[in-house]
């Protein structure tokens, strides 16, 4: 009788415990719940009343001075940003915003059958490149809203822009880093984190295999599972001087939507950001060489996270991308993932952001 008194006691304990770590882990989630709530709701109000502009999303908060830099800077425009924006609209319910967004796009940065990477309203014809990378996203929010809003509205007009791009910037059989309108001459160059191989699986069968097969041969090692820059297609071997971190995040992110991420670079990513050392770039030994941190890293480590429904990597990036977020009510860019000090705040931080926080699932889309 004693012991089945001690047994139902012990029995009894394990009950309390575990309900006990329910609760815990419930209201954990609760909290976590809520913060990224509030910071999605303070992120998207920032720069819906403070980045938008006529012809798209300010590069920069701050206006400055920007004609004779050699990368785009204050209130010009860039169609990164457009393409990034118009993905957080694809997900979201207002479809007017969508559509009013996309149009805004196409008028001012479509041309020759490419959305030119970037538009100074005072130098309207200075910048005639676009960036392939760019194209593809615009083109993958057009389908992803498409497939949100259960419609066909913007079929055709995704296969139209497709079949424009893959003539202008198509080389041996890979989507090139650009094509130059007023040289009328492409890239001899393979950016890896520039191939949304989901995106040509669906548009192009032997493109999709070629460019997937270069991705995964870009893979460094075991060791540094990392991966290479640039592929030339006059060499025929890739490029890498240094890993700028975003771009690897970027091919990373692009693998694993079709689930041919390495499990190597898996752990990777979850090592760094537990540790907080997601540094912005590395040497091909992968030793960080620039030891500053970007809200955009950690950002793209929560889709990653996402998308890989690894739960502990998106919490624990989107935990280190909130440190960044300016939390002070009476500043300027309050919301925003920006430099208090000196204001700066860059797009790129913004929109990637605000895709992280937002409640979307980056699933392998059937569109």
């Amino acid at each position: 009788m004693k012991k089945m008194m001690k047994i139902l006691f012990v029995l009894l304990g394990i009950g309390v415990l575990f309900f006990n770590l329910t609760e815990v882990n419930a209201n954990e989630s609760r909290n976590f719940s809520d913060k990224k709530k509030i910071a999605y709701r303070n992120a998207k109000k920032f720069i819906n009343n403070k980045m938008v502009g006529n012809f798209g999303i300010y590069t920069n908060y701050l206006e400055g001075k920007t004609t004779n830099k050699k990368e785009a800077t204050g209130h010009q425009y860039l169609s990164e940003s457009s393409g990034l924006y118009l993905l957080n609209l694809a997900y979201s319910n207002n479809k007017r915003e969508f559509i009013k967004f996309y149009n805004i796009t196409k008028r001012n940065f479509y041309h020759d059958g490419v959305f030119i990477y970037r538009l100074d309203i005072n130098h309207r014809k200075k910048y005639q490149v676009n960036a392939t990378i760019d194209d593809l996203r615009i083109i993958k929010a057009l389908l992803i809203y498409d497939q949100i809003h259960r419609t066909n509205y913007y079929q055709s007009e995704s296969e139209k822009l497709f079949k424009n791009l893959k003539e202008k910037v198509e080389s041996k059989s890979y989507l090139v880093d650009y094509y130059s309108i007023s040289e009328q001459k492409k890239s001899k160059n393979v950016t890896l984190s520039y191939q949304d191989v989901q995106l040509l699986k669906k548009f192009d069968r032997k493109l999709y295999k070629k460019s997937l097969k270069l991705v995964k041969n870009g893979f460094i090692s075991k060791k540094v599972p990392l991966y290479q820059q640039s592929y030339s297609l006059v060499t025929k071997k890739y490029d890498t001087k240094e890993i700028v971190t975003a771009q690897c995040l970027l091919t990373m992110e692009h693998l694993a939507e079709v689930h041919k991420l390495p499990v190597a670079s898996q752990k990777w990513l979850i090592k760094k950001v537990k540790r907080n050392c997601l540094y912005n770039v590395y040497n091909y030994k992968g030793v960080a060489i620039d030891k500053n941190k970007a809200a955009s890293n950690y950002a793209l480590a929560a889709i990653i996270g996402k998308t890989l429904a690894n739960e502990k990597l998106y919490r624990e990036s989107i935990k280190e991308l909130l440190a960044f977020q300016v939390k002070e009510p009476s500043s300027k860019i309050f919301g925003s993932f920006g430099d208090v000090k000196t204001n700066q705040v860059y797009s790129f931080n913004e929109l990637l952001a605000l895709l992280a926080l937002s409640n979307t699932q980056n699933n392998e889309f059937n569109y």
